[in-house]
């Protein structure tokens, strides 16, 4: 697995960008545990929003959210992951949630 980020000049937002192909790619075919799929799922697409707001952030020139560590895909329970601070519009279904 290989990803090229020429246009993300930032290193955090590359950084965040390459662990949300890894999540995506452990969950749809590595070899992460099924017992929690649904909640593995919703913990991809969270990081994902996540890292989308990081980008955005670039592009308008603000500063970064903070970082916080990637869902750990293989642990129990059914809690989806989220970052510790949410956008207003984390929840907007406007804003594609």
């Amino acid at each position: 697995m290989h990803t090229d980020l020429y246009l993300i000049g930032d290193m955090q937002v590359r950084n965040r960008y390459r662990t949300l192909v890894k999540l995506a790619y452990d969950v749809g075919w590595g070899s992460v545990g099924r017992g929690y799929r649904d909640r593995q799922i919703r913990d991809v697409r969270n990081y994902m929003r996540y890292v989308q707001f990081s980008l955005e952030a670039v592009i308008d020139g603000t500063s970064l959210p903070d970082h916080v560590a990637a869902p750990a895909l293989e642990r129990g329970g059914s809690e989806a992951w989220l970052p510790p601070e949410l956008p207003w519009h984390w929840g907007d279904p406007a804003d594609g949630s």
